[in-house]
């Protein structure tokens, strides 16, 4: 919608995007049917009608190949269920074309949150505290300003220090724009500010984008994060590492993790 709002055709910014995804996952198509629901989505809101992309998705529907991921990535009944009922009616709306398209509209910029450098400290949802420190604040397009983050994986009873944020075990580390921020903004309190030597970019293959929702979540769930960061020693370990080798560590995790749900996939079989 970005580069909608610029003047770019539809056509052209659905075809980008769809053969940059399709070349990243090729070895796993399965992983692309959301990429081809959310593009069908945006090219029916903008008055585009591609027949070769509606039969795509219909074949992905109809086929139910979309239905059996669901289920060998663990989904229950009623979440199946639900999704089976969404996913015909999705269909049902694409194939009709919208009665008022969207047109291209001049947004306003919202600057990442934090500056680069900053300690925060972070009131997770189940109570306890953890931290974290922002590598980076760039404007990721003419729409949203990101921030890096790396999050420490800590769930104290009280609030933490920068020195005992540096010294804790890496949780996780991702971008994350500028909006939907507002609700969880009162979990977040800035602590201090440190340096930074390196310089991000947010683009790449393997690189993570995650949502605020997800970043004052409980610290749950987290063997998947300790197993997958178990080599760095602590937070002050990973702002060490340069901007390259953080990058061969998300490519090399989504080859995993591509590797892995194909391994599922075949012991399924």
């Amino acid at each position: 919608m970005d580069e909608f709002n610029k003047g770019v055709p539809i056509e052209t910014v659905i075809y980008k995007v769809i053969e940059t995804y399709e070349n990243e996952f090729k070895e796993d198509e399965d992983s692309l049917h959301n990429l081809y629901f959310a593009a069908g989505f945006a090219a029916w809101e903008c008055g585009m009608q591609n027949d070769k992309l509606y039969k795509k998705i219909k074949e992905i529907i109809e086929s139910g190949s979309d239905i059996k991921c669901w289920r060998e990535l663990g989904a229950s009944n009623q979440d199946i269920k639900k999704r089976e009922k969404a996913l015909l009616s999705f269909l049902t709306k694409l194939s009709t074309p919208k009665e008022k398209p969207k047109k291209p509209k001049q947004v306003r910029f919202k600057p990442a949150l934090f500056e680069k450098g900053d300690v925060l400290s972070i009131l997770l949802d189940d109570g306890s505290y953890s931290g974290a420190v922002v590598l980076e604040n760039l404007k990721g397009s003419d729409q949203f300003g990101t921030n890096f983050i790396v999050k420490a994986f800590m769930n104290n009873n009280e609030k933490l220090t920068i020195s005992e944020i540096l010294d804790a075990k890496v949780y996780g580390y991702a971008w994350y724009m500028g909006v939907n921020h507002k609700k969880y903004m009162k979990q977040i309190e800035k602590i201090g500010n440190i340096q930074i030597e390196f310089e991000y970019n947010s683009s790449g293959i393997g690189t993570t984008y995650s949502g605020w929702g997800s970043f004052v979540a409980a610290n749950n769930d987290s063997r998947y994060n300790i197993q997958e960061n178990k080599d760095i020693k602590n937070v002050n370990a990973f702002l060490n590492m340069t901007p390259s080798e953080i990058a061969k560590r998300q490519k090399e995790s989504l080859k995993r993790t591509i590797s892995n749900h194909k391994k599922n996939e075949n012991d399924r079989n």
